[in-house]
């Protein structure tokens, strides 16, 4: 589903839900929290960004942004638990060497050895203990979305010369983490276009699919790397 269309069916989905309290009236008045949230984060497709969510660098959220958009919070935290049981999918997948690609998890279920994390979700706070003993990033960018491309490539290029082991994560980790991890691939040589590093985390990672918006992005960033840039490879 595009970005767009995600908000305008949020933003109607509030909408509805405010119509139904103000024609209810009594109890059901307690529907406007949860209108008000996905209200918003409709918005926050539609144009806002994902500052709506107000996400600091450590992963934190900020505590009026947080309450807001809670009733929201929780249908996407089960939403993303029940995707992975019902796909019976890996959390991770190790689609480089030291490289690993998944969803969002604990501290105890991150890959072995791994020492620097990329955090790539707008809308979930950093799980305790993440950073502990470990380098984090939070690039955050809003489900089937990206980030802002200076970010993005800054942030890509300086994971590429890493040699520790790296976590690169969304919610679900096929789009937005996939994204990131194929212009990891890209800068160090491992693939020699957006297809054919999109192709390679597939292979490792099955459901990896990327959106139009993913795919231009990184077709800029390859744009912008110059032959002497790339990977050992070349």
């Amino acid at each position: 589903m595009s970005r767009l269309r995600f908000g305008g069916l949020q933003l109607a989905l509030g909408t509805g839900l405010l119509g139904c309290a103000a024609v209810l009236g009594g109890g059901a008045w307690l529907l406007v929290w949860p209108a008000v949230s996905v209200a918003v984060v409709g918005l926050g497709y539609l144009g806002l960004g994902p500052g709506i969510f107000g996400k600091r660098p450590d992963g934190s959220l900020r505590a009026p942004h947080f309450a807001l958009l809670l009733p929201y919070h929780a249908v996407a935290w089960l939403r993303m638990n029940a995707d992975g049981w019902l796909r019976r999918e890996p959390p991770w997948h190790e689609v480089a060497p030291g490289l690993f690609l998944g969803r969002q998890v604990p501290a105890r279920a991150l890959p072995p050895a791994t020492r620097i994390v990329v955090d790539l979700t707008a809308e979930l706070p950093a799980p305790a203990g993440l950073a502990d003993g470990r380098e984090y990033h939070c690039l955050p960018a809003l489900d089937t979305s990206v980030p802002r491309y200076e970010e993005f490539a800054a942030l890509a290029r300086r994971i590429a010369g890493e040699p520790a082991a790296v976590y690169v994560h969304c919610a679900a980790g096929r789009g937005r983490s996939a994204t990131f991890a194929a212009a990891v691939l890209l800068a160090r040589g491992l693939a020699q276009s957006p297809a054919e590093a999109e192709s390679r985390l597939r292979a490792a990672r099955p459901g990896v699919r990327l959106h139009a918006a993913q795919r231009a992005l990184l077709a800029r960033f390859e744009e912008a790397l110059a032959p002497t840039a790339r990977g050992v490879s070349d």
